[in-house]
């Protein structure tokens, strides 16, 4: 038969330590359990791995160095040794685990030899038997499963075959390996029995008749099975485990704002106030641009007309300021008064008719170079003249008529100018928020909040009017403010108010924080943050307190007095026990996702005297939210399975 060895680590789970077991291809295995293991804190657990090598056709061991934890395995029904040589020793010596030959046979007794009659004498004084429990509850004659098997394995080796005159001493049963030493700690494995007498003295005695052999060994057997019933009803009492899962509670959903505020610069919870910063923006604007306004200077244009009068009959007087034109409209004044005499008449056939003449100056009515005409061009005579007896023409080209434009900053091109420069200066203050205005990189800008100051010329704009240059240059500078906000505090701060409603009595679900921000929203130049928390915390449960309610009591009411505080499950040992034990180290009570606070399983009666076993250090939960939350110091449960 196969024999293989499996080794656990401390933190070994008993799903990984079942699943090791399965795997094995040995039918013979030893589960070597180290100290502190977190297998060796339950009875139930050992009780599942039997379930589990029985199941799988495995027949299972447990080594392990600590008394306790032999202990705990023993009162499972597991063979137990204090070592991986005891096992091997066992399992491959010439009686098997089962008492059986390494080939299967079963060791044949050793016939002793006829000696002289010998009184027995007890070498070494027998270990205290703890009281016996009375089995009449189980059946006539049944005995617990464990004690049975255990019983059923002890092997007995007959006595020598002879005892010398003097007294030789005989050895008894074999003490099985992997148990403690009595009275220390009456640890019982299928495969061995309790210390007990370990050596019988066999001599020849005057006033008791010789005994023999067969005597002695009868007289063994009943010494061990008193010592075995003593222990197996020491380690077979009743007794429960109970497994309580906290009822789950829900803290929330709790809704807060947190505003934001540029003249703090540390979050303050109790105020759902978070720091902003107040950024200042500086922007500029420049051009140059052009005179739109001018001045101009003009002259009148001047010459001569030549009047010519037909009229016989009379003289002619043409007054100043007469005026003639061009037939295009442009118009002269004359500049003197002139008289045209009568007309001279020449007799003859035909008769002639010899006109009188008279030149005058004349100035253009109208400023510019219009009045600059040609030759002959004037030949409009005045309105009050008679155009067949008056007649007027410009001999000459008149001249001077100029026209000069000068450049010149009007107030119209200013005023636009500084439009211009303030749409510049608002695209600059825009595109600087979009830029991020300067901000932390893990700060958010909030453009609703931005204000732009009054803008400051680069030079006074009244004092640019009138110049006459054909450009000028202007510039603007404005400085504007927004508000930018680190949103993380929020988080913290919703945080911090759900944790402040866990209570001292209740702890964290492991999970179950849930923080939902909200869009923020501007208001009158403020930030706000709305947010969301809610949670799931179960009640801090103290196992005295709980044993206290139901031992004593039946099973059925100690389920519906334990229902209040979450779902419960009870596993009585024997089933047929229908009460919860009165002795509180018969009780083990496990509160799901609570360290600490359980009863453990009862100490055997030397449990003084062996070491203590140091509490296993637990993980620390780590926080549903924010990087740091386990600075907080509140309690955080595990999930309720």
């Amino acid at each position: 038969m196969a024999t293989g060895t499996v080794y656990l680590d401390v933190d070994d789970e008993i799903t990984s330590a079942a699943a090791r077991i399965r795997g094995s291809e040995a039918t013979k295995v030893a589960l070597v359990v180290p100290y502190g293991s977190r297998i060796a804190t339950s009875r139930m657990n050992f009780r599942l791995l039997s379930r589990e090598a029985l199941v799988n056709n495995r027949r299972l061991s447990i080594v392990a160095t600590d008394p306790a934890t032999r202990a705990l395995a023993a009162s499972a029904g597991l063979p137990v040794f204090a070592s991986v040589a005891e096992w091997d020793d066992a399992a491959g010596g010439t009686l098997g685990l089962d008492g059986s030959s390494s080939d299967g046979a079963t060791a044949p007794p050793v016939t002793p030899t006829p000696s002289a009659p010998a009184t027995p004498i007890v070498d070494e004084a027998p270990a205290k038997t703890p009281p016996s429990t009375s089995t009449s509850s189980r059946g006539k004659g049944s005995k617990p499963p464990a004690l049975e098997q255990a019983t059923l394995a002890l092997p007995v080796a007959p006595a020598p075959a002879a005892a010398s005159a003097a007294g030789a001493v005989v050895a008894g049963p074999p003490v099985p390996r992997g148990l403690p030493p009595a009275p220390s700690a009456p640890s019982l494995a299928p495969s061995a029995v309790p210390s007990a007498p370990s050596r019988v003295s066999v001599g020849r005695s005057r006033s008791m008749p010789q005994v023999g052999a067969p005597v002695l060994a009868a007289v063994a057997v009943a010494v061990l099975a008193l010592v075995v019933a003593g222990v197996g009803a020491f380690l077979f009492l009743p007794s429960a485990e109970i497994v309580v899962t906290p009822r789950p509670e829900g803290i929330g959903p709790i809704a807060l704002v947190v505003r934001a505020d540029p003249d703090i610069t540390s979050p303050n919870a109790a105020e759902n106030l978070v720091p902003a910063q107040r950024l200042e923006v500086p922007v500029s604007a420049a051009d140059t641009f052009n005179a739109t306004d001018k001045r101009i200077e003009e002259a009148r244009a001047g010459g001569e007309v030549v009047f010519q009068s037909l009229n016989s009959g009379a003289e002619n007087t043409i007054p100043k300021g007469s005026v003639v034109s061009t037939e295009g409209g442009i118009s002269f004044q004359t500049t003197a008064t002139i008289t045209l005499p009568r007309a001279t008449i020449i007799p003859g056939t035909p008769i002639e008719i010899r006109p009188s003449s008279k030149s005058v100056g004349v100035v253009a009515v109208k400023l510019g170079t219009a009045g600059n005409v040609s030759a002959n061009a004037i030949n409009v005579v005045p309105r009050d003249e008679d155009p067949e007896l008056t007649k007027v023409k410009n001999p000459k080209a008149t001249a001077g008529g100029t026209h000069k434009e000068f450049p010149r900053i009007g107030k119209e091109d200013v005023d636009g100018a500084m439009v211009a420069l303030q749409a510049k200066i608002v695209d600059a203050f825009d595109a600087a928020l979009a830029d991020g205005a300067g901000a932390p990189a893990n700060a958010t800008v909030f453009a609703e909040t931005a204000e732009l100051g009054e803008s400051n010329p680069s030079v006074d704009p009244a004092s640019l009017i009138g110049k006459e240059v054909p450009t000028f240059d202007l510039g603007l500078t404005a400085s504007g403010t927004v508000i930018a906000v680190d949103a993380s505090p929020v988080v913290k701060i919703a945080e911090t108010r759900l944790l402040s409603n866990v209570g001292a009595d209740h702890r964290l679900v492991e999970g179950s924080v849930e923080i939902v921000p909200g869009d923020p929203t501007v208001s009158a130049g403020e930030v706000s943050f709305p947010v969301t928390a809610k949670a799931t915390r179960v009640p801090i449960l103290d196992s005295a307190e709980l044993l206290g309610l139901i031992k004593g009591r039946t099973v059925a009411e100690a389920r519906t007095i334990l229902a209040q505080f979450g779902d419960v499950v009870i596993t009585p040992w024997p089933e047929w026990v229908t009460s919860i034990p009165g002795i509180e180290s018969r009780v083990t009570i496990e509160i799901v996702g609570q360290t600490g606070g359980s009863s453990d399983e009862s100490p055997s009666p030397s449990e003084s005297t062996r070491p203590s076993r140091s509490p296993r250090p637990s993980a620390t939960p780590k926080s549903p939210i924010g990087p740091d939350s386990s600075a907080s110091g509140l309690p955080v449960a595990s999930p309720a399975p």
